[in-house]
């Protein structure tokens, strides 16, 4: 709604709260090992951006070619 992200920034002092709690999760010891991550996950991926997705499985490879090196996949053909 309009208006949700200013409410939360002014109720959480600029999200800091909000890192503090995520922070407290990742610290606790008594926390399991998929709290802790998820935490730590929250927190780089805010911190630091998301991962850029992996395409490499779609890269051609080795055997992708005919034999004059021409891609066989009709998406990489000119």
């Amino acid at each position: 709604p309009k208006g949700f992200r200013a409410y939360i920034k002014e109720s959480t002092a600029e999200g800091n709260e909000l890192v503090d709690v995520v922070l407290g999760v990742l610290r606790d010891q008594t926390a399991s090992n998929r709290e802790r991550m998820e935490a730590a996950t929250w927190l780089a991926d805010r911190g630091f951006g998301k991962p850029a997705p992996d395409r490499e499985h779609e890269a051609l490879g080795i055997g992708d070619h005919d034999a004059r090196g021409n891609p066989l996949d009709e998406r990489y053909k000119w």
